[in-house]
């Protein structure tokens, strides 16, 4: 029987309702999602965890039913805020951060302590050594330039050089002939099913550089994580993730690294839009119910 996923919201600390999307039984998991998604581009690894676990999928602020954006919704802080009290909302003591949302995710179990037991992160985005030095910074400042003067096109393709979406003969492009193919993208919106404006995906772009911007050079801090942690890469995805995995595997305390054999950065998404959760799910299954209670079936 496939799990349907019931939707609810909870109120952000600044009064900001966020949709989350739950389903499954057992301890419950809070899944953040990356750039360009929204809660539901992880449903089918959701149902196929639901068995064993109450899986809940949070739209992150402007995505999904947490939209429409706002004004200062590109903030770091506020968005770690968001999971803080989205696993407060739901109970869920265990959390999945995919890429940008790893981020959000290993912040906020700095900041929770003990409350959070499990805490997995999937290739996230942190730059570190040569990746975070000063070609990165001038990229993100011109990304931020673009984005304040509406040069959606253009903000759009320097947050692809800066994420190293695609194959790298995309990435590697001109910045002007990649906004132009940025065009298409932004006409396209997010994935199967799952529309969004230029406007929307753009300003998605902005909080995930925000989110990066505001990592650089702190990994030293993600050594308060008191959570048992689990570090995913895939070995088909970009190099600068996967150091950015080995590094977190050498600062986060007791830290388990896995590598996911074959997959790439989309990995965790839907299988419309290309990903491999049935990859991913066995390993996370397993993880998540460590020192877990028997589940109800």
């Amino acid at each position: 029987m496939t799990l349907a996923p019931r939707t609810h919201h909870l109120t952000a600390d600044d009064g900001r309702r966020l949709g989350v999307h739950s389903l499954g039984s057992g301890p419950g998991v809070l899944v953040v999602h990356g750039a360009m998604q929204s809660g539901r581009s992880q449903l089918d690894l959701a149902r196929l965890l639901g068995d064993d676990l109450e899986v809940h999928l949070l739209d992150r602020r402007g995505r999904g039913t947490s939209g429409p954006w706002q004004p200062g919704d590109a903030d770091a802080g506020r968005e770690v805020a968001d999971v803080v009290a989205a696993l407060g909302a739901t109970g869920a003591t265990r959390v999945l951060g995919i890429s940008s949302g790893a981020l959000l995710a290993l912040r906020a179990a700095a900041a929770t302590g003990p409350v959070l037991t499990h805490l997995a992160a999937f290739e996230p985005p942190l730059y570190v050594g040569d990746d975070g030095g000063s070609a990165l910074l001038e990229r993100l400042d011109r990304f931020d330039e673009a984005h304040a003067a509406g040069r959606l096109d253009r903000a759009t393709a320097i947050a692809v050089q800066v994420s190293q979406m695609g194959p790298p003969w995309l990435f590697g492009l001109p910045t002007g002939v990649l906004a132009l193919a940025a065009r298409g993208m932004l006409r396209g919106g997010r994935g199967q099913g799952d529309p969004a404006s230029a406007l929307e995906l753009a300003t998605d772009a902005a909080a995930v550089v925000a989110v990066v911007r505001a990592n650089l050079g702190r990994q030293g801090e993600l050594a308060a994580v008191r959570a048992r942690t689990l570090l995913l890469a895939g070995t088909r995805t970009r190099p600068y993730l996967r150091r950015a995995v080995q590094t977190l595997a050498e600062v986060v305390p007791g830290a388990e690294r896995v590598d996911l054999d074959g997959t790439d950065h989309g990995a965790t998404q839907n299988r419309s839009d290309r990903g491999r959760p049935e990859a991913v799910a066995p390993v996370l299954r397993r993880f998540l119910l460590e020192d877990a209670p028997a589940t109800r079936r």
